[in-house]
């Protein structure tokens, strides 16, 4: 019996009548990290006080499928007594591990909630929706559609767009368009029921460059008075649909998009592909916020090691005094409150995967040398341990500071350092790479459109206000402004005045210029301008002279515009007093 049972994948733990343990298989002892030899004739409650079988020689009722976590596993648990001649004899407890099972359950419930959401937007377009593959068969048409071609849907998809033209449905064929240049198209199209539409094609792009989808907006063309404001809205529902597309064909959540228009970009993300094939250690360096731990996951996801665990450890966020057991775990009985069965480290669940470790500057002296054993001899020792644990594990490192300054200050260990910087690389900040910051807001403008079902857009004049911003925050500043500006603007087109004031007035993006933010008197925003410009000008030269030469008036008139206006002059006393300070009104 033990044999047969010790052959089964489920664990299995047997008691009679005193709660005394009398069998144990070893997927039990797999699952439950217990020693059959150890256990095996101990009361079931202290071997394992939360297993419930006392519960049910109590009551000899039996317990069906109890879900429950164990360690890093999901246990579906059955307890069931068993009799003999009519006489309890005792209790069973059969637990199989569904961890696998829970995982792609919720990942499938999720992608059928996305798929019924993106259904549903298709059908409550206002706009004709059709989507064909990269050979221009039709796969999917919304229901405005049907109004325009005069015929169900269901007789249009899976035909290619060739013959449904040779047909008449509609001519000339945009998607045949697009398939050829491989670029949006917008054309006038008529259709078999008369109609004349306005109709704009938007290639999808893999990996490699091949078009694998093509999404036509069609709109009816009688409506010529609002064309051009319709024609713009068409565009963003377009890209909208294009990402959420793109998404859902994405084969791992983990596969983050980085938009890279800059040489610099580009040449980085070459970089990546190029190291993702091999096990070197990699070190990025770069500003807060400009990715650094995207590209560390796009590394990852290119890898042979795709398949392991990405585990990410920002060594600045955990205490100093858990910083060790949690990177290298620790061994029964290391320390007071630990656990007595000890516990893995993060380096060690790394196995066979990807270690990430964000903010490495931040990490002490002392645990710098352990981990640099790790790296160079591919085994660990745990907190109060005494045998080396081998890891299987790729580590790839990251900091927004200077290193190398850290090293010379005696801060960071110059050994580990060059364990580090195998592969190094560098990710500039994005003022120095201005051409990421229009695909950047738009992505994160389609990104926020899309998760509050709305549609803005900005304006000419303010996408180049913040194209000369600084972004002192990089790209997380960009995705925080954008969304900012997505929840707050009222009106559908996001113009100068919407922007945050510190933008505006910003040396790179005002470019001298005067913006409005709400209506009064000409006059007095005339004085207003006065009484700042003369302010503004007096407070950095702190001369009347140089001033008026500023400004380009008379002497005179700057000292008599500052009476106008009670701009009072500095002392020496008040040289650091704020503007405010210095200026009294009547």
């Amino acid at each position: 019996m033990q044999e047969i049972l010790d052959s089964i994948h489920n664990g299995v733990i047997v008691v009679d009548r005193q709660e005394l343990i009398t069998l144990v298989n070893r997927a039990a002892e797999r699952l439950l990290k217990i020693s059959r030899k150890e256990v095996l004739g101990k009361p079931i409650r202290e071997v394992l006080p939360e297993s419930r079988l006392h519960e049910v020689l109590a009551t000899g009722r039996p317990q069906l499928n109890e879900k429950k976590m164990v360690e890093d596993k999901v246990l579906l648990i059955n307890r069931t007594p068993f009799y003999k001649d009519g006489v309890l004899q005792g209790a069973v407890s059969i637990f199989q591990d569904i961890t696998e099972l829970e995982t792609v359950t919720k990942e499938l419930k999720q992608l059928r909630e996305l798929k019924e959401e993106l259904e549903a937007v298709f059908d409550a377009s206002y706009d004709e929706i059709y989507v064909t593959d990269g050979e221009g068969n039709t796969t999917r048409i919304n229901k405005v559609g049907e109004s325009y071609y005069g015929v169900k849907a269901e007789e249009m998809i899976g035909k290619n767009v060739k013959d449904l033209e040779k047909q008449g449905y509609f001519s000339p064929s945009v998607v045949s368009i697009v398939l050829r240049e491989k670029r949006r198209i917008t054309i006038a199209q008529k259709t078999k029921s008369g109609k004349q539409l306005i109709v704009t094609a938007n290639p999808v792009f893999d990996e490699t460059g091949n078009i694998v989808r093509v999404v036509v907006n069609s709109r009816d063309i009688t409506e010529l008075t609002n064309l051009r404001q319709k024609l713009q809205e068409t565009e963003q529902l377009a890209e909208t649909y294009r990402n959420q597309i793109m998404q859902l064909t994405q084969e791992k959540a983990s596969q983050v998009e980085i938009i890279a228009e800059s040489p610099q970009m580009k040449q980085i993300l070459d970089m990546v592909h190029k190291v993702a094939a091999v096990d070197s250690t990699i070190l990025i360096m770069g500003e807060s916020g400009v990715g650094k731990g995207i590209l560390a996951q796009r590394i990852h996801s290119l890898s042979p090691r795709s398949r392991g665990p990405m585990i990410t450890i920002n060594c600045g966020a955990i205490p100093e005094n858990l910083l060790e057991s949690e990177l290298f775990g620790y061994e029964p009985g290391a320390f007071t409150g630990a656990r007595k069965e000890g516990k893995k480290g993060l380096l060690e669940l790394g196995n066979g995967g990807t270690v990430f470790l964000d903010e490495i500057a931040e990490l002490p002296l002392n645990l710098q040398v352990k981990l640099l054993q790790v790296i160079q001899e591919k085994k660990l020792l745990r907190v109060g341990g005494t045998k080396f644990v081998p890891v299987n594990i790729r580590i790839i490192a990251a900091t927004n500071q200077d290193i190398q300054k850290l090293v010379k200050e005696g801060k960071f260990r110059e050994d580990l350092y060059y364990r580090l910087n195998v592969i190094p690389i560098v990710i500039p900040p994005l003022r120095h790479r201005k051409e990421d910051i229009p695909p950047l807001i738009n992505h994160f403008l389609a990104q926020f459109n899309a998760k509050y079902q709305i549609n803005k857009r900005l304006s000419a004049e303010a996408m180049d206000i913040l194209v000369n911003y600084e972004w002192k925050g990089n790209v997380r500043e960009v995705e925080n402004i954008v969304e900012r500006l997505v929840v707050t603007t009222e009106s559908s087109v996001i113009e100068p005045v919407h922007l945050p004031e510190y933008i505006l007035n910003s040396g790179a993006s005002s470019n001298n210029r005067v913006y409005v933010l709400d209506l009064c008197p000409l006059q007095e925003a005339t004085e207003e301008l006065e009484r700042q410009l003369i302010s503004k000008a007096y407070e950095r030269y702190g001369n009347t002279y140089k001033v008026a030469e500023v400004l380009k008036v008379n002497q005179s008139t700057v000292v008599r515009k500052m009476k106008k206006y009670v701009i009072k002059k500095r002392s020496k006393k008040s040289k650091k007093e704020s503007l405010s300070d210095r200026i009294s009104l009547d």
